[in-house]
């Protein structure tokens, strides 16, 4: 059986907050790298409080830098940022916020969706 890269779209939608779903999101992303597949992550939801600047937990702390060395994409909803009155400049660095079109084009993309 041969191996292909798959585009793989890692779907977060859990808060951040006294549950382990969202980290090991940031894991299994930081994983498709070692699998060379390319991996986007998409924070909708709650999920989008591991974005905020002043989330200062370790393990989202050593996946953000890992992710980020191999240069992942990171994205967000307007959406989900309306809704829970979150501004674009309270995220950390590099994170593309995408209307209903880009979140659109972002599932159209993907061959596998993995959801936290």
């Amino acid at each position: 059986m041969e191996f292909t890269e798959r585009n793989v779209l890692i779907l977060i939608r859990s808060k951040p907050y006294g549950k382990i779903i969202n980290f090991e999101g940031w894991r299994a992303a930081v994983g498709m790298f070692g699998m060379d597949h390319e991996p986007t992550m998409l924070f909708m939801a709650d999920g989008v409080y591991a974005l905020l600047r002043g989330m200062d937990d370790l393990p989202i702390r050593m996946f953000k830098s890992t992710y980020r060395s191999f240069d992942g994409r990171i994205c967000t909803t307007e959406r989900s940022l309306r809704e829970r009155k979150v501004s674009p400049e309270e995220l950390i660095d590099g994170v593309e916020v995408l209307d209903e079109e880009g979140v659109a084009k972002v599932f159209e993309d993907a061959e596998v969706v993995i959801t936290f």
